[in-house]
């Protein structure tokens, strides 16, 4: 495996009359190949891990969803499980020319869920007593292909088991919704539709406003009568923003919302008493 990149700090202090300015970025940008794997030989080269990220997800490709059976009729056939398809379901690009969708149509997509790029960037201002910082960070060049109950059906039966998130019930697809964001939904399982594939697979890159503070140092005539070094008062925000294409969960958490705890956002008011 060969790895590259390059990383980087910048800070930027100035006093501009009585205000003190402070500004600091960070970025790391890292990527690697596999040049070299001991690894079978296959026919159908994209198969091989050579020449791939570590980790490459792979997966469908994904062409929409079918509208209806002359749809389903006119393409490859797709039969996962012993399951036939029908419109709503997963449509997938034939890779191979083989009429056929199965395994050997999977080929490498997106990113890793490992950022290729961490950045960060923040602002501090000082002046008279007054403090004032902010601190933004986030990632870029990561992928994910989520999944979990909540957003393809419950295994089992979805009336006895099924717990949906919202926004698949309400934009699933239908015959009078044939434009839909999700396939359509079954009392049991779809296994075409829990294919790992493009469909499912979102960009997790996000950009979070990750703490704000502001603050005030009371005058020295003030505490130094109360026999202290320094009086602060202070208001602090964290993770009080995100920005992100993806809106289901935080795009920092893993594929499956269920599996992880989510990021606190946290206001705190504050008093610091130094002697």
């Amino acid at each position: 495996v060969t790895s590259e990149g390059f990383d980087g700090h910048f800070t930027f202090r100035q006093k501009l009359g009585a205000v003190g300015l402070t500004i600091r970025s960070n970025i790391t940008y890292s990527k690697n190949e596999i040049v070299d794997r001991d690894e079978e030989n296959n026919y159908y080269w994209y198969k091989m891990q050579k020449g791939h990220r570590v980790n490459q997800a792979r997966g469908l490709i994904s062409l929409g969803l079918f509208k209806d059976y002359d749809d389903i009729r006119n393409s490859p056939v797709q039969d996962f499980d012993g399951y036939k398809v029908m419109p709503g379901d997963i449509k997938y690009k034939d890779i191979n020319g083989d009429n056929v969708i199965d395994a050997y149509d999977k080929v490498a997509i997106g990113y890793t869920d490992v950022p290729e790029i961490n950045y960060g960037f923040g602002i501090s201002l000082g002046w008279k007593g007054f403090d004032a910082s902010l601190f933004m960070q986030g990632v870029g060049n990561v992928t994910r292909i989520i999944g979990g109950d909540a957003l393809y059906g419950a295994p089992g039966n979805i009336e006895r088991l099924g717990q949906i998130y919202a926004d698949v019930a309400e934009k699933r697809w239908t015959t009078s919704n044939p434009n839909a964001t999700y396939p359509r939904l079954s009392m049991s399982k779809v296994e075409n539709n829990l294919q790992p594939s493009t469909y499912w697979q979102r960009n997790m890159s996000f950009l979070r406003l990750k703490n704000v503070e502001i603050g005030y140092t009371l005058p020295k005539h003030i505490y130094k009568r109360l026999g202290m070094s320094s009086i602060r008062v202070y208001a602090q925000g964290v993770n009080l923003l995100t920005f992100s294409k993806f809106k289901l969960w935080d795009p920092e958490l893993d594929s499956n919302y269920g599996n992880i705890y989510p990021q606190m956002r946290t206001i705190t008011l504050g008093l610091n008493l130094n002697f």
